[in-house]
C-alpha cells in the first residue's frame, strides 16, 4: 500500500512539473507589467517604495509599543 501511495505521489508531482514548465516559460516570454525606464517614473517608484517601507516599519514599531503597554 505504501508503494502505491509513493507511485501516485510521484505521478502527481511529475504531472505538476509537466504543466508548470510550459507555463513558466510562457510567463517569462511575455510582459505581465509594462516596464518603463523613464527617470521620473523610477524616482516616483523609489519614493513610493520608500514610503511604503517606512509605513510598515512604523506599524511594526507601534504594534510592539502597544503590546508592551498592554502587558
Amino acid at each position: 500500500m505504501d508503494r502505491v501511495i509513493q507511485k501516485v505521489s510521484l505521478g502527481v508531482l511529475g504531472l505538476g512539473v509537466a504543466l508548470a514548465v510550459p507555463a513558466l516559460s510562457y510567463a517569462q516570454a511575455t510582459n505581465i507589467f509594462p516596464v518603463s525606464s523613464d527617470v521620473a517614473t523610477i524616482k516616483g517608484d523609489l519614493l513610493l517604495w520608500a514610503t511604503a517601507l517606512i509605513g510598515v516599519a512604523l506599524a511594526i514599531y507601534a504594534f510592539k509599543r502597544v503590546r508592551a503597554l498592554v502587558r
